[in-house]
């Protein structure tokens, strides 16, 4: 039987009250497939009422220009010492070849994270080197979205050179930079981020990094790493840290703020072995990022509309089932992708257009290309 509580608290979400973290604790918490039958209804229902029955999809290109970094994340099988084998670093002529072949395929999005390098500079300073990464795309390319440089690359580069956040992210955007990357959120909890990514930002510069981007107009995603060491508990206080800062966002009267929440399920197969033994699987548990993709929906959904789930971390075959758990978008073509794939997940690494087209067909919705910001694009 459903309990009371579930019911009450399912009620208030779809009167469209705003639920406590501990309410969502209690749907996180659920075992009994009638229970997670109802929460799922209501995310979907939810979702069609926040996002409408359409699902997005963008096409763009990851450019991941360097693997080398100086930090050393629990889960990082993708990150590499300078020299050592597997190790690369892009020069410009690649990156631009990359970016023509996107555009070629009708890219209207470069993604571009890279490793923090710290001899990636000029003249002494790693500012000027990654408005260089822009100015190459942008000069060619004018019309390409780029979105570009976690919160983590914003701090390394302030550190780097003794510069603010927001003078970094000022010169980014004047260089051509339209929206910043939510990922190196991990999990927003210091607890969990000692034990994970214990040389990375912490849970309130991550925020303080993504509010002041919104402040001076740059839009940002929002992410989430699930399924590791974290609990029910810190799952639901990272999803109520991102809604606290949308909401300040829209009370303040931003221009910018999170255009989506994506959910990051982990992959272990090639992540360290302290980790992977700590978590005890390679793979993600699908009924475990449905629930938590349901509750996201019906946590964020009023401040945040658009829910993406990870095809190339769930597949596409389960990242599919996400749209009827309350999704309304299903990601990018990619073309790329190498921190995923070197993880170990078995989603790829590209999808084709058509693929991404039948995937939503086959849940009975219509879809629709979109640009990186949720703008439809309507064919000529």
């Amino acid at each position: 039987m459903i309990t009371t509580t579930v019911d009450t608290i399912l009620n208030r979400a779809l009167a469209g009250e705003d639920l406590s973290l501990e309410e969502g604790i209690v749907l996180l918490l659920q075992t009994e497939p009638e229970a997670i039958t109802e929460i799922q209804e209501t995310a979907n229902q939810l979702r069609h009422r926040q996002a409408s029955d359409l699902v997005t999809y963008v096409i763009n290109r990851n450019i991941n220009f360097t693997n080398i970094c100086e930090q050393h994340c629990s889960f990082c099988a993708f990150r590499r010492d300078a020299g050592a084998d597997g190790a690369y670093w892009l020069e410009w002529g690649q990156i631009l070849e990359k970016a023509a072949d996107a555009v070629h395929r009708g890219a209207t999005e470069i993604c571009m994270q890279g490793g923090l390098h710290p001899e990636a500079k000029i003249n002494g300073a790693s500012l000027p080197y990654y408005l260089q990464l822009v100015k190459t795309i942008k000069k060619d390319f004018p019309e390409l979205h780029l979105h570009a440089f976690s919160p983590q690359e914003v701090q390394f580069i302030a550190q780097q050179d003794g510069l603010s956040y927001a003078q970094v992210i000022e010169a980014l955007q004047a260089a051509g930079v339209g929206s910043m990357p939510g990922t190196a959120a991990e999990i927003l909890d210091d607890e969990v981020r000692r034990v994970l990514c214990p040389e990375k930002t912490n849970t309130a510069t991550w925020l303080e990094i993504v509010g002041t981007a919104h402040q001076l107009g740059m839009p940002t995603t929002s992410t989430m790493l699930s399924g590791h060491i974290e609990t029910p508990q810190q799952q639901m206080g990272h999803l109520e840290k991102l809604r606290s800062l949308q909401k300040t966002a829209c009370d303040r009267g931003y221009s910018s703020s999170i255009t989506e929440f994506i959910l990051l399920p982990f992959v272990g197969q090639e992540a360290p072995k302290p980790l992977r033994s700590r978590v005890g699987r390679d793979q993600p548990i699908l009924s475990d990022a449905l629930l938590l993709t349901a509750v996201a929906r019906i946590f964020l959904g009023n401040w945040i509309p658009n829910h993406q789930p990870s095809w190339v971390k769930l597949g596409l075959e389960c990242a599919t089932e996400a749209l009827i758990w309350g999704c309304n978008d299903l990601g990018g073509t990619l073309m790329e992708e190498h921190i995923t794939t070197m993880a170990g997940a078995i989603g790829g690494t590209c999808m084709e257009v058509e693929t991404l087209q039948n995937a939503i067909s086959s849940v009975g919705r219509p879809y629709q290309q979109r640009d990186t910001l949720y703008q439809l694009i309507i064919d000529n």
